[in-house]
């Protein structure tokens, strides 16, 4: 018997990730299997969690999947773990719909029938904190809140004060609370948390205190008593089978502090349809694997990093003259996307790149670009032409200079209802969306096709 908890907040902003986090760092120095996942389409969380637990997360998005791929991915991944926790994405009913609790974390609870805790920053607050846990047992629908843990306490005095209101007005527990503590913050930037792969030491010490801290005014016995409340013994639905090639396609994957930005779900799918994946470093001048039949570029933050790539000119040149020279079927995704441009402009100094595409990348102080996106692929290539993914768009970049681009994807979002994005030829796509392999894994496999001849 495995548990399992689903951890929101009112917003972001409230502590759940830390929280999530800490609770990940407690369990696991008491040799517990921990499966982390996140609601929504977020990259950042998840390898946080994976830094902490050693297993990959998984990212559980209605939208991007629908109901039947969250609750596979949910169930095969679980299974072996003692316990799972799912970090929701936002505040707990924040949905696609403003009118509904659709999409959100409320929503993935409900679905999973997994019991809530609902983080509460409780900062400058006393009994008001009764009133907002008692809105949410109104609001969200089936799902089950189960207990409360409070964050940014000034002290016991000001938790137990918290408790007994929530407690008195509302019956659900308060199971614990995490005092402020500067030293245990993450640092952040435009997209969130700096990644876990660029402050691995310092974030995994910050979060082992976390979790002591946590653990110092925790009832674990009742937290556990909550995760265990019924007993589940789904099992998830198998995987499709797919035929695999004549000849096993070889994906060179691009990993290291700029490039990170990878669904696990996208990974799995590559691998469960045959492809052995090739991990390289940029930063370090890595190049392309030998022997790769194709190369994949996510994201990530190049134009942190620009002054390492630069010092690689060789291995651009490698990489363009795979993509341009040899043919080599390549997907790029946001970062991965400007990396293959002329040059990113950052702090109004041009660094060039790897020049595969006519077009230089502009940094900008204010986000271009957020949301939830379906892409159509408008022309045979990589894709085969009219395919239909799902996926997301978040970055604070725009097309600098730009001639001749062939536009890769129609895209439709809730910005624009039909409007171009990307770069395509026969061999190359690239634009600023992240896709969600799942979501068209018939496009996927006939990328894999391609070049095994």
């Amino acid at each position: 018997m495995t548990g399992r908890l689903l951890i929101g907040a009112p917003a972001s902003g409230n502590g759940k990730t830390t929280i999530t986090l800490a609770l990940m760092a407690l369990l696991t120095s008491q040799g517990k299997r921990v499966q982390g996942f996140k609601v929504g389409p977020d990259y950042i969380d998840p390898s946080f969690h994976h830094l902490v637990t050693g297993r990959p997360s998984y990212n559980l998005d209605i939208w991007m999947g629908g109901e039947a791929d969250v609750r596979r991915t949910f169930l095969r991944h679980s299974q072996d773990a003692d316990i799972s926790l799912i970090e929701g994405v936002m505040g707990l009913l924040d949905g696609v719909s403003s009118d509904a609790n659709w999409g959100s974390s409320a929503h993935v609870a409900e679905l999973l029938d997994c019991p809530v805790l609902l983080v509460l920053d409780i900062h400058a607050m006393a009994r008001s904190a009764a009133a907002i846990v008692k809105g949410f047992q109104v609001l969200a629908g089936d799902a089950t809140l189960a207990g409360v843990i409070l964050n940014r306490v000034g002290s016991a005095r000001h938790a137990a004060m918290v408790q007994s209101a929530i407690e008195q007005e509302t019956g659900v527990p308060v199971l614990g609370f995490l005092r402020h503590d500067e030293s245990v913050i993450l640092p952040e930037r435009h997209l969130g948390l700096v990644t876990a792969e660029e402050t691995r030491e310092d974030s995994r010490r910050k979060l082992d205190v976390a979790g002591q801290l946590l653990g110092e005014n925790l009832d674990l016995d009742r937290l556990w008593r909550v995760a265990m409340a019924d007993e589940h013994s789904e099992l998830a639905d198998p995987l499709p089978h797919w035929s695999r090639p004549a000849k096993r396609p070889r994906v060179a994957i691009a990993f290291d502090r700029a490039f990170n930005f990878y669904y696990p779900a996208n990974l799995d799918l590559l691998t469960a349809m045959g492809a052995e994946l090739l991990w390289f470093r940029p930063t370090l001048g890595e190049r392309i694997p030998l022997g790769a039949t194709h190369l994949y570029l996510g994201g990530g933050f190049p134009e942190e990093y620009v002054e390492d790539l630069v010092q690689h000119p060789g291995m651009m040149r490698d990489v363009r003259d795979r993509i341009l020279s040899d043919g080599l079927p390549t997907l790029a995704e946001c970062g991965g996307y400007m990396f293959l441009g002329e040059a990113i402009w950052s702090h109004g100094q041009r660094f060039p790149m790897v020049g595969a595409i006519p077009m230089e990348t502009e940094m900008t102080p204010s986000l271009q670009e957020l949301g939830y996106r379906e892409l159509t692929v408008l022309s045979d290539g990589v894709f085969p032409s009219g395919s239909r993914f799902r996926g997301h768009a978040y970055h604070h970049s725009k097309i600098h200079r730009a001639s001749g681009l062939v536009s890769a994807y129609a895209v439709s979002s809730a910005r624009a209802p039909m409007a171009p994005e990307g770069h395509s030829s026969p061999t190359l796509l690239a634009g600023y969306s992240h896709l969600y392999f799942p979501s068209a894994p018939e496009a996927v496999r006939a990328w894999l096709e391609q070049g095994l001849d």
